[in-house]
């Protein structure tokens, strides 16, 4: 089968190979798939380019997310798989999660825990299934964690990128008014369409400035934030008493420092979210309220770019060129 295989460590162009490989064979308590597509993320990136450590094996397939057709079954599990169309999530990560594995979606076909196999629903398409692993699990975990939204008031950081998009019309179809930040127009536009009642670009003056004119101090029941280091001094500004945020990245500094007295006396509560360590537990419920959402229409992921499985590179560039707003697909 052909598959794109990571051989080091560096640019995408020198390191992501089109392989033709041996098709694996399920294990017990696995499932084949055959895949339709590929989710390519900025994690997968990172991972190919060094950032998050060495290499794990000599050949590593890439790619967690990706959407296809069980095909076949390892022993204990149930044959009525076969035939059923699923999405699938941390297929390029070790069991626990906290490190790289050696499978990966960038192949017609990949072996996996038949729990990593989600069923996709009725009427979604295996483009929009294969942008649900990453995206739309860390966006249900950093919205949810704290329990129920309705009726409070959800602000989105980066409301237009892949997470944030998920997390603006969960929110909003959750029951809760949802404010975004973005970056530019054409972002302010799809942060509204995904259901963002206020949009703010946070390039155009001081960001706590922009939501205490628009909304009052303290005003903030929970956030989702794409970037903690650049917020956390203003959450007791815009966070009402016992509020709540769920963090998933801080790429402006990697160990920003606690203003934590402020925070204390506000009883503001920061959960940081790594989706690929969750429970079981939790990715169960995700799952089942993600696909829940999927039925009636209220989430739908924005496919910004399709490639052919040997444009794999060039995906993977457009994703470090920063040049996508949305989701980036490699179509099998």
């Amino acid at each position: 089968m052909k598959a794109i295989v990571n051989t080091a460590r560096g640019a995408a162009a020198e390191n992501l190979h089109l392989l033709d490989i041996e098709r694996p064979e399920p294990a017990p308590g696995e499932v084949r798939v055959a895949i339709r597509a590929s989710g390519v993320n900025p994690s997968d990136c990172k991972l190919r380019s060094g950032a998050q450590g060495p290499m794990v094996a000599d050949q590593v397939v890439v790619h967690n997310d990706g959407a296809g057709v069980v095909d076949a079954v390892g022993a204990g599990v149930d044959a009525a798989r076969v035939g059923q169309p699923v999405w699938l999530y941390n297929v390029n990560r070790s069991p626990d999660g906290v490190g790289q594995g050696v499978r990966g979606t960038a192949a017609e076909y990949v072996c996996v825990r038949a729990a990593l196999a989600a069923e996709l629903p009725d009427g979604i398409d295996f483009d929009l299934g294969a942008c649900l692993g990453v995206p739309a699990m860390t966006a249900h975990r950093a919205l949810f964690w704290a329990g129920s939204l309705r009726d409070k008031t959800v602000l989105v950081s980066g409301g237009a990128g892949a997470v944030g998009h998920a997390a603006v019309q969960m929110a909003a179809a959750a029951g809760a008014r949802v404010i975004a930040t973005v970056s530019s127009d054409e972002k302010a536009r799809i942060a509204a369409e995904a259901g963002a009642e206020i949009v703010l670009n946070y390039r155009q003056g001081d960001l706590a400035d922009q939501i205490v004119a628009a909304l009052g101090a303290k005003s903030i029941d929970h956030l989702v934030d794409v970037d903690l280091a650049a917020h956390i001094d203003m959450l007791p500004r815009i966070m009402c008493s016992g509020g709540t945020v769920g963090a998933y990245a801080t790429a402006s500094n990697l160990t920003p420092a606690m203003p934590f007295y402020p925070l204390a006396m506000s009883n503001i509560a920061i959960q940081p979210v790594f989706v690929y360590s969750l429970s079981q537990a939790q990715k169960d419920v995700a799952i089942s309220d993600i696909n829940d959402f999927l039925r009636v229409g209220k989430l739908k992921p924005r496919v910004a770019a399709r490639f052919a499985l040997s444009d794999a590179v060039q995906a993977h560039e457009a994703i470090e060129g920063n040049s996508l707003i949305g989701n980036a697909i490699l179509e099998i």
